[in-house]
């Protein structure tokens, strides 16, 4: 071969064209999203959000929980920060979950799902959730809309697609992952009650730093 450098130059210089357009590409979605108010790579929202929902999960000690987290975040997280939670340590065993920059309802219920059955374990967990419910929400009708209520799965549960929900004034639903219309039940699954604690209450106790991005 008369000229193996000329060629190896030009190898070169493809693979680095290939490399910075990638680079550029990303810098370029990272300014998109930023200018659009979007999180992206670990970047908070600028503002936080009020919110009252509450996740409490028992059984698994600390490094379980922040696994189990990172599993779920790195899934719903790939494309712009849809859930950023915050871990509070209650116990060895109990840790609370709040949302200071909110979480839409459905992948609230989701990750309460995803906490009682986490992907890769041989056995299930527990955790329940409790928030104020919202008209926008989904499954939600004029019925349930602007209750307090508790989400939470059954013991007796065998789908693993659901949760189930019980307002304050004790009306029982079953929301499926599968359908936007919630179940009415005859009687509740569970009766409501309130929280071990409330999301104010968890203000200058120990967190648990947990990795919400894939980055």
């Amino acid at each position: 071969m008369k000229h193996p450098y000329l060629i190896l130059a030009i190898i070169l210089m493809i693979t680095l064209l290939l490399i910075f357009d990638r680079l550029e590409l990303r810098t370029r979605r990272m300014r998109d999203r930023a200018e659009q108010g979007e999180a992206s790579d670990g970047m908070l929202p600028k503002d936080k959000v009020p919110n009252d929902k509450l996740i409490v999960a028992e059984g698994m000690h600390e490094d379980l929980i922040k696994r189990i987290i990172r599993d779920f975040c790195g899934w719903h997280n790939r494309e712009m920060l849809q859930v950023i939670p915050v871990v509070t340590r209650i116990t060895d065993q109990q840790f609370a979950i709040t949302f200071p920059y909110d979480v839409s309802f459905d992948i609230f219920c989701s990750f309460i799902n995803y906490l009682n059955y986490p992907k890769g374990y041989n056995r299930r967990f527990y955790a329940m959730g409790w928030t104020t419910t919202r008209l926008t929400d989904l499954w939600m009708t004029a019925e349930s809309a602007g209750k307090q209520v508790l989400l939470f799965v059954p013991d007796a549960d065998r789908e693993y697609d659901h949760v189930f929900m019980t307002t304050v004034d004790q009306m029982g639903y079953q929301l499926g992952f599968s359908t936007e219309m919630a179940l009415l039940l005859e009687h509740p699954a569970r009766p409501y009650c309130t929280p071990p604690f409330t999301t104010g209450d968890l203000a200058g106790r120990d967190t648990v730093a947990v990795s919400f991005s894939e980055t």
